[in-house]
């Protein structure tokens, strides 16, 4: 089941705001970690506040202690004066005004003098022991927080030892009123919301800057004595005891043991970093409202693109117009141009398929034209002869004719065969030096009979100085010269006249092919080397021909590194075709002979085979007929065989001295049966071999080749052709045989 589908422009909005939603979880979480580090520097500023309150607690401490140290050495407490103790307490007492009571006392907590004496018991008090300590630790000591019912407010005790040759016997207190430590505290200027509390060993409340006639005395909350008892410094968040939510910090003493503790409300640290945060969220809404917005709009720009394009291309595969919109869009625009140019391309393209299809029927019914035409008359000569309704004088024209008509069909075949080649890039050339005035007079001698049959004058002149040497394969620059010929003949009326002209252009060796013909038609003239193109199309052709002829010159001169053109003369009579192939420096070239397989006249045949013994394997019945009939009538003892199981049965009781085998036939091929042939013991594992098939491509003769074959030839081949080559291996097979011997 295909997934639901998605609109583009949904796409382009799920993009958009991906890419604006992390943005804005990127800048909450980078808000979060600043926010984290700017608490940790707040909690590390406020234990720096809370110490910078503790000292000032300490100053104002040392500022009694100093007082009551210089009181302590006075001659009135060597062995106490009470009565000049009074004296001189009274006037220090005036001085200071945050003490409420200066007292002496000994090592048993007795209250040896004081002024004013009232209630200066600290016995059963949470300062009790105070001289005590201050006479064992002989340094000042601060009591922890303590009340008096009768006085009706809250002291602590700050007392320093009595000193007399090095020994503490007594200790000199001064009772401090706790409110003096809140008017330290509020001197500190804190912000109005910020609290600051002062806390004894006992973690009750000496001091605070807010509400301290409530809660001086009272007992700290929970959460703070258990921190405090694990540190000296820290930090906590916890409920003030007015119930509103703070951040606090605190440091303690070590000279005195009283704590300060600093609470700042949570709104007044949290407050700007909330406030961003929404400010932050509203923006991170508006930008993805936009972006959204942004996205649908460009989305819809892309969809009626994209829309537009696809209406475009269904009318492309419809074969309608294609009329796509334009865009500001560079790559919908680059869109929409391809579709228009595709649309151009296409219609070329069907111009050029029609085109083609066209030249494909005229090829086809000239093909039929061109194959019947022989045909009909190979075929009606042969009836006549084989009917006996020829007269003996006729019996030899009709055997010109059926020969004359084969070759025609050969050479159709050939056509069509090398046009193959070329197209599929398997044509390949034997390169060597070439000369380039054999190659042409030899295309001369082929074609002169047809020349002088209409009266033509063919001439043949070489304006180049020197040898005129190319590089390439004599056969197929043969090919080339008899092609320009053969049409340079075809289209040149009776008693005209042809010239060929051998030149060279500096480093190139032009053949030039004049005619005094009627010229090519101008319309025709850019199409004049294309394949099945003829001047004249339809049932009025006056030539024949299947327009193959022009594009193999092309491909062939092409293969050579050379060029080929076409122009009409300029008197305005005759056509001009030149050959431009690279020259080459000057070699010793072997003159071109034809093979005397291959160019033997069959009425000068002169091989025979008396006394060979040939097998003849071929599955066509009129193939192996004419086998045996043409090796029968060269002297031969032949043997046929219809397939390869009968060649093998042949050989098991005769051994032949040549082995002709067709390649393609049923049930096992000519590669099987030579493979078979070679496995046998004895001289029939030896016999020379000849392949004859229509299989004709330079890799199908390698291939036979390498099956075992030593000839291999194309059908159709002359008979005297055929006689030749059995008589070759023939001889060839009885030399190694006398070698073996």
């Amino acid at each position: 089941m295909l997934p639901a589908r998605i609109g583009l422009r949904w796409v382009i909005v799920a993009l958009t705001l991906s890419i604006v939603a992390p943005l804005g979880v990127l800048s909450a979480v980078s808000l979060e970690r600043a926010w984290t580090r700017q608490r940790a520097n707040i909690d590390r500023q406020n234990i720096a506040t809370a110490r910078a309150i503790a000292v000032a607690i300490d100053t104002d401490v040392e500022t009694t202690t100093a007082a009551l140290n210089v009181f302590a050495t006075l001659h009135a407490l060597d062995n106490p004066d009470l009565s000049a103790f009074d004296d001189l307490a009274r006037r220090l007492i005036v001085r200071q005004p945050e003490w409420s009571s200066l007292v002496l006392a000994d090592a048993d907590n007795r209250v040896l003098a004081a002024f004013p004496d009232n209630d200066v018991d600290t016995r059963g008090t949470p300062a009790e022991g105070w001289a005590r300590t201050a006479i064992t630790t002989r340094r000042e000591v601060v009591s922890n927080l303590f009340t008096h019912p009768d006085l009706g407010a809250y002291f602590v005790m700050i007392a320093v030892p009595v000193m007399r040759d090095g020994k503490s016997r007594l200790a000199l207190g001064a009772r401090v009123r706790s409110d003096s430590f809140s008017a330290i505290l509020r001197e500190q200027q804190t912000p109005p919301r910020d609290i600051v509390a002062l806390v004894d060993s006992n973690y009750r409340m000496v001091a605070r800057t807010a509400a301290e006639n409530v809660y001086i005395g009272t007992q700290v909350t929970r959460a703070f004595s258990d921190i405090a008892s694990k540190a000296d410094e820290g930090n906590w968040e916890g409920v003030s005891r007015e119930g509103e939510a703070y951040y606090a910090s605190f440091s303690r003493s070590r000279r005195t043991g009283l704590t300060v503790a600093l609470a700042i409300p949570r709104d007044e640290v949290d407050g700007p970093i909330r406030r961003a945060l929404w400010l932050l969220a509203g923006v991170w809404v508006a930008i993805l409202a936009i972006g959204a917005a942004v996205g649908l709009l460009f989305g819809q720009t892309v969809v009626r693109g994209m829309r537009s394009a696809s209406r475009s291309a269904m009318a492309l595969a419809r074969g309608e117009k294609v009329e796509p919109l334009g865009s500001r869009i560079a790559e919908l625009d680059d869109l929409s141009a391809g579709l228009r140019q595709a649309a151009v391309t296409l219609d070329a393209r069907n111009r050029e398929r029609d085109e083609a299809s066209r030249l494909k029927d005229e090829f086809l019914m000239t093909v039929s034209h061109e194959l019947r035409t022989p045909l009909t008359a190979i075929y009606g000569w042969s009836r006549m002869l084989s009917s006996g309704q020829l007269r003996p004088e006729q019996s030899g024209r009709a055997l010109a004719a059926i020969e004359r008509n084969a070759k025609a069909l050969e050479q159709l075949v050939n056509d069509i065969l090398d046009v193959s080649r070329v197209v599929a890039g398997k044509l390949r050339l034997d390169v060597q030096p070439v000369s380039v005035p054999d190659v042409v007079a030899g295309a001369v001698d082929a074609i002169r009979p047809a020349a002088l049959a209409k009266h033509l004058a063919v001439s043949t002149t070489t304006s180049a100085h020197g040898e005129v040497i190319v590089s390439g394969d004599a056969g197929r620059l043969q090919q080339v010269a008899w092609n320009l010929l053969s049409n340079a003949v075809r289209f040149t009326p009776a008693g005209g006249r042809i010239d060929v002209e051998i030149g060279r252009a500096g480093d190139s060796i032009t053949i030039t092919v004049r005619d005094s013909g009627p010229g090519l038609d101008p319309e025709f003239l850019p199409h004049v080397f294309e394949r099945f193109r003829q001047g004249g199309t339809g049932t009025t052709r006056a030539h024949g021909g299947l327009g193959l002829g022009l594009a193999i010159v092309r491909h062939l001169t092409e293969l050579h590194g050379g060029t080929v053109s076409a122009s009409n003369a300029a008197n305005g009579t005759g056509a001009v075709f030149q050959v431009t192939l690279p020259a080459r420096a000057s070699a010793r070239v072997e003159r071109q002979v034809a093979s005397p397989l291959l160019g033997r006249d069959p009425q000068r045949a002169t091989a025979r085979l008396d006394h060979v013994a040939v097998l003849v394997v071929d599955d066509d019945l009129n193939a192996r007929e004419l086998l045996v009939a043409v090796l029968d009538g060269a002297g031969a003892e032949v043997r046929a065989a219809a397939s390869t199981e009968d060649a093998l049965m042949i050989l098991e009781g005769w051994t032949p001295d040549v082995l002709m085998s067709d390649i393609e036939m049923p049930g096992e091929d000519g590669y099987a049966l030579m493979r078979r042939v070679r496995a046998l013991s004895g001289l029939r594992g030896r016999i020379a071999a000849v392949a004859l098939t229509a299989h004709a491509r330079p890799e199908d003769r390698a291939r036979a080749l390498a099956a075992g074959f030593q000839w291999h030839l194309a059908k159709p081949i002359d008979p005297a052709e055929l006689v030749a080559a059995i008589a070759a291996l023939a001889s060839h097979r009885e030399d190694s045989v006398d070698s073996h011997v």
